[in-house]
């Protein structure tokens, strides 16, 4: 079965990258905001909007375009 994209990206976690932040800033807004479900968030629209509704800057969501691009070739492969 394939991962979510939250299980996805939980492989960058403590990583001292990009990617590595935004998986932590997700993991930080699952623990504070239970209720908004980040880690389950299954399509970039949602991802993008959910973003952009909390400001994320213009590198934050160039970040998580990247990140599902990789994504999508995962979710291909596991196919």
């Amino acid at each position: 079965m394939a991962k979510t994209f939250y299980e996805f990206m939980l492989k960058y976690k403590d990583k001292d990258t990009p990617r590595g932040d935004l998986i932590e800033d997700m993991m930080h807004e699952l623990r504070i905001h239970p209720e908004e479900e980040v880690d389950k968030i299954d399509s970039e629209e949602m991802f993008m909007h959910y973003l952009r509704n909390h400001y994320a800057c213009r590198e934050c969501i160039a970040t998580a375009q990247r990140c599902w691009q990789s994504y999508r070739k995962y979710l291909e492969k596991a196919a």
